[in-house]
C-alpha cells in the first residue's frame, strides 16, 4: 500500500502543534487565575482575622473594665453611708448587666475567632497544595506538549522532505502553490493573481481535496452526494445528484480557491456584513486586511492597495448567462466594498464567452460601480467536474471522466 502525503496533512500538523501550544498556555492562565484567586481568598481571611482578633480584644477590655467598676461599687457599698450605699447599688445592677452584655459579647467574639481561624487555616492548607500539586502538573504537561510538539513538527518536517524529494508531482506543485508569499517589497500584480487563481484541472483536484482534509463540514458535505450517488443505478438520480452538487458546490469551492490564493497576503475573512443607510445591507464574501504587499488588481479606479491596506473581493462561479443574470446584483453587491482600499469581484473565465459588447457592457457597469471584474478563475465546466470526481471517486483517488 503507497503512502499518501498531502500539504493539508502537514497543516493539519501545524494546526495541531498550534492548538498544543495554546492549550498549555490557556491552562497556564487558569492556573495563574486560580493562584491569584486563592491568595485574594487568603488575604480576605487574613483580613476578617485580624478584624475578629481586635473585636475579641476589646471585647476583653469592656469585660475587664466592667469587672473593675463592679470591684470598685462593692466597696463602696461596705463602707458609703446609706444615702450613698443606695446610689452605688443601683450603679452597681447597672454595671452588672452590662457586665452580662459584656459576657456574651465576648463569648461570640471567641466563637467567631475560631471560626474564622479555622477557614483561614483551611485557605492557607488549600493554597498551598493547590500551588505544590499544579506545579508539578504544569511542569509535567510543559514537558508533555513540548514532547508533542518536537514530534509532530519532526513529522511535518518528514512530509515536506518527501514532498520535496518528488519536485515534479502533483503534490509538490500545490505545496509550492500554498506555501507562495510575495518578496518584500514586490508588488502583486495582476499576472501574478491570475497565475494563483486560474488553475488547471489537475491543481482544482488538489486544492477540492485540501479543503476536504481541512475542514470536515465541507468533508462531510462531498462525501454525502458521494452516498447518494453510489446508492443509486439511476442515471437520471445521478443528474440531479450531480446537478445539485454543481449548483450548491461550485460557488463555494471558488471563494476557497480565493480565500487560498490571497491568504498569503493578509487577514482573510468571510461574509461581512455592510449596512446601507436605507436598511438594507450586502455581505462580502471575502475580505483582505493588513496587507503584507501592496497589490494591484487590474487597471482605473480602486485597483490599488498600498501595504498594510485591505482589499473587498466578491466571488461569482458561473456560465455567462448566469452572469449577465448576475449583473444588477453585482452592481448592489459593489457598495459593500466602499470601505476597501481596492475591490473586485472575481468570476469564472466564462465571462470570456460574452459576446465582446456585452462583456465590455457588463465589465462596465461593475467597474463604475466600484468593483472592476475580473476574469480569473477557471472555467465552469472545470470547477464542476473537479466536484463530480470527488464525488464518484472520492478524494485522491482515481479519476474518470464526466
Amino acid at each position: 500500500m503507497g503512502i499518501t502525503v498531502s500539504v493539508a496533512s502537514i497543516d493539519n500538523l501545524d494546526d495541531l502543534a498550534t492548538s498544543l501550544r495554546l492549550c498549555c498556555q490557556g491552562t497556564q492562565e487558569v492556573v495563574q487565575d486560580t493562584v491569584g484567586a486563592l491568595e485574594r481568598l487568603s488575604d480576605s481571611s487574613a483580613s476578617a482575622l485580624a478584624a475578629a482578633l481586635q473585636a475579641l480584644e476589646l471585647a476583653q477590655q469592656e469585660v475587664a473594665r466592667l469587672e473593675s467598676r463592679i470591684d470598685s461599687l462593692e466597696t463602696q457599698l461596705t463602707f458609703n453611708g446609706l444615702r450613698d450605699q443606695a446610689d452605688a447599688a443601683s450603679e452597681h445592677s447597672a454595671a452588672g448587666d452590662e457586665l452580662q452584655d459584656a459576657k456574651e459579647w465576648l463569648a461570640k467574639c471567641e466563637e467567631r475567632c475560631e471560626k474564622v481561624a479555622e477557614i483561614s487555616r483551611k485557605v492557607e492548607i488549600l493554597r498551598g497544595r493547590f500551588i505544590d500539586r499544579s506545579r508539578t502538573s504544569m511542569a509535567r504537561l510543559t514537558e508533555f506538549q513540548e514532547e508533542c510538539v518536537a514530534r509532530l513538527n519532526r513529522a511535518c518536517s518528514a512530509l515536506e522532505s518527501y514532498i520535496a524529494d518528488k519536485p515534479d508531482s502533483s503534490t509538490a506543485a500545490f505545496y509550492r502553490w500554498i506555501r507562495w508569499s510575495p518578496a518584500e517589497g514586490e508588488l502583486v500584480s495582476p499576472a501574478m493573481l491570475a497565475e494563483r487563481l486560474r488553475l488547471s484541472p489537475e491543481q482544482l483536484r488538489e486544492i477540492v481535496a485540501y479543503e476536504s482534509e481541512r475542514d470536515p463540514r465541507f468533508r462531510a458535505k462531498i462525501e454525502e452526494y458521494g452516498r447518494r450517488y453510489a446508492a443509486t443505478r439511476s442515471l437520471d438520480e445521478r443528474k440531479a445528484i450531480l446537478r445539485q452538487a454543481r449548483i450548491n458546490g461550485s460557488g463555494e469551492i471558488s471563494e476557497r480557491i480565493v480565500a487560498a490564493a490571497f491568504r498569503p497576503l493578509g487577514d482573510v475573512s468571510t461574509q461581512g456584513r455592510t449596512h446601507f443607510d436605507d436598511g438594507r445591507y450586502t455581505k462580502t464574501d471575502l475580505t483582505v486586511n493588513n496587507l503584507c504587499a501592496p497589490v494591484l488588481l487590474g487597471k482605473g479606479d480602486r485597483a490599488f492597495a498600498p501595504k498594510g491596506g485591505s482589499l473587498a473581493l466578491e466571488v461569482k462561479a458561473g456560465q455567462y448567462a448566469y452572469l449577465q443574470q448576475q449583473a444588477d446584483h453585482l452592481v448592489f453587491q459593489a457598495g459593500g466594498h466602499r470601505t476597501a482600499d481596492a475591490s473586485a469581484t472575481i468570476c469564472t473565465a466564462d465571462i470570456h464567452d460574452l459576446p465582446k459588447d456585452e462583456e465590455r457592457s457588463l465589465r462596465d457597469r461593475v467597474r463604475t460601480a466600484g468593483s472592476p471584474m475580473i476574469g480569473m478563475l477557471p472555467r465552469k465546466h472545470d470547477i464542476d467536474h473537479a466536484i463530480f470526481e470527488a464525488i464518484a471517486y472520492g478524494f485522491g483517488n482515481g479519476r474518470g471522466t464526466a
